[in-house]
């Protein structure tokens, strides 16, 4: 596979010049038969959660390109389901070299890089060194995205967090997840007047 410009897979979360990864053009997606260049729709469809999430595939769990006439010209509109959020896919149909193109604008933010944003703000706010976790893996940047992060302290002490994307901007705001944050087997009575 090789590089071509489109999707943008962000390696943190805000500032100039961050490396950005460019989505893959797809090869053996077109099948010539004496000459002709038509597209294989379905091929097409398996192979775009590897271009669009290298490193996460798993996390298109749905593509849809619809019914196109395979043999037909221009771009086909496609949409993938990426961490629970539905996204167009632009392809270009067999170029000369027989290569497919495939492009969506959509920015990922990755968990791993968020918590090492959410544990340097929570360094620079309390002065404490915490590791942090967030899940899901990945999430696309769109504003109201948020992740679920644990903060462990030197001392063994966790609490849940949840950070709430605020564009793709990279951008986020961090709020305690009182939901979890009660300790297990802990009772919480409610008192009648």
């Amino acid at each position: 596979m090789g590089r071509g410009a489109g999707l943008r897979r962000r390696l943190g979360l805000n500032g100039p010049g961050l490396p950005a990864l460019l989505v893959a053009t797809l090869v053996g997606a077109a099948c010539g038969v004496g000459g002709d260049v038509t597209l294989d729709i379905d091929a097409v469809e398996r192979q775009i959660p590897s271009v669009l999430l290298p490193g996460h595939p798993d996390l298109v769990t749905e593509v849809d390109c619809g019914s196109p006439d395979p043999a037909g010209l221009g771009p086909l509109s496609c949409t993938a389901l990426v961490a629970d959020t539905s996204v167009p896919v632009h392809v270009n149909r067999p170029g000369i070299d027989g290569r497919v193109r495939v492009r969506s604008p959509i920015e990922v933010v990755v968990a791993v890089d968020l918590a090492a944003r959410v544990a340097e703000r929570l360094r620079g706010d309390t002065g404490v060194d915490a590791r942090v976790a967030c899940s899901p893996s990945v999430r696309v940047a769109f504003s109201g995205e948020s992740f679920a992060c644990m903060a462990t302290d030197p001392d063994g002490r966790e609490i849940a967090l949840v950070a709430t994307l605020l564009g793709a901007a990279g951008g986020f705001r961090l709020d305690a997840d009182l939901r979890i944050s009660v300790a297990e087997g802990s009772a919480v009575e409610e008192s009648s007047p």
